[in-house]
């Protein structure tokens, strides 16, 4: 597969600075109730962005995305498919840990990002994009599906690239580790199961084995088709 967005082409010093400037947010209510704000972590040309849905105890308590049991397993599911932790750029929708070990809600979701997740996208130009959970595949893709109806499946991702143009990478909504080590089983078509085959097809394009065979459409099966005047 050809890299469209060859590294050297982005500012690493305009996302450090950003980043810098996302941990003295105090934008929503979210920020009093953590230790810290979660921001980043990895090389700004990394060929693989991962995007979680926001901080747990342990990232509040570190300062680093995808640390907890969660991101443990995260790491393992990487390794077993020949991917590094270093290969990734990791973040999350929302920067604050919500309180209560809560999914953000979605006005949260849309506060953070706007101020800080876009800014982070507009800069970034990942090779493949994995959203790892509904709160991240439902953002990036501006959706209503569930993740059963999203997971496994490639989309097409554009986003604004700062320079007036636009820049698109392959997305793949994968389940969230979160959810796989309450659902502890490796039986044939349960969630682990199912996170192999999608890991390994998202190595598979990463690496430039192939390509996605085919693209998804994101909208709900009563909104496609609809025309987009309401």
């Amino acid at each position: 597969m050809t890299d469209p967005h060859p590294a050297g082409t982005l500012s690493v010093g305009t996302l450090a600075t950003l980043e810098g400037q996302n941990r003295a947010c105090r934008a929503c209510h979210l920020r009093p109730g953590c230790t810290q704000v979660v921001v980043a972590e990895g090389r700004a040309d990394a060929p693989l962005l991962i995007v979680g849905e926001g901080p747990g105890a342990h990232e509040d308590r570190e300062g680093r995305p995808f640390v907890g049991p969660g991101g443990q397993l995260l790491d393992r599911i990487l390794h077993a498919a020949g991917i590094g932790r270093d290969e990734a750029y990791l973040t999350n929708v929302v920067k604050c840990r919500p309180p209560g070990h809560r999914d953000p809600l979605p006005h949260e979701a849309r506060t953070c990002a706007a101020h800080w997740l876009e800014p982070q996208l507009t800069r970034l130009r990942p090779r493949v994009i994995l959203a790892v959970g509904h709160t991240a595949a439902a953002y990036l893709l501006d959706t209503r599906l569930n993740m059963s109806a999203l997971r496994g499946q490639w989309f097409r991702y554009r986003h604004d690239d700062g320079r007036g143009g636009t820049y698109e990478a392959p997305l793949m909504p994968l389940l969230h580790p979160a959810y796989l080590l309450r659902r502890d089983t490796r039986a044939p078509g349960g969630p682990k199961s199912l996170t192999w085959r999608d890991i390994r097809e998202a190595a598979a394009v990463l690496r430039g084995d192939h390509e996605p065979q085919q693209f998804a459409d994101p909208a709900p099966p009563d909104m496609q088709g609809q025309p987009g005047l309401f």
